[in-house]
């Protein structure tokens, strides 16, 4: 089964080429475009991780390997803090 990628630059989903000699060059991250090759250059530069990662998290976040990972919103306070009140019950001094 071929991997499926997501590029970098311009988002989009790609396979890539059969065999390695027979298309431009392309990488995990990034498809063959001139400026999306830039952009992955530029943010293995600045992150300081390799291609393969920076592929790897694209197509976590783009949801082809499995659901994306999302903030769970109505998650409980730490241990010891009492949660935020609702707007409009908090004790004022006029009361």
């Amino acid at each position: 089964m071929r991997p499926i990628y997501v590029c970098i630059g311009c988002g989009v989903v790609y396979l890539p080429p059969e065999t390695p000699a027979s298309g431009p060059a392309v990488s995990p991250a990034h498809c063959s475009r001139p400026d999306c090759q830039a952009a992955v250059r530029e943010a293995v530069e600045l992150s300081g991780l390799p291609e393969e990662k920076l592929g790897e998290l694209a197509r976590r976040a783009a949801g082809v390997e499995g659901e994306p990972r999302r903030a769970r919103l109505g998650r409980r306070p730490a241990a010891g803090r009492r949660a935020a009140p609702a707007p409009g019950t908090g004790r004022g001094k006029l009361r």
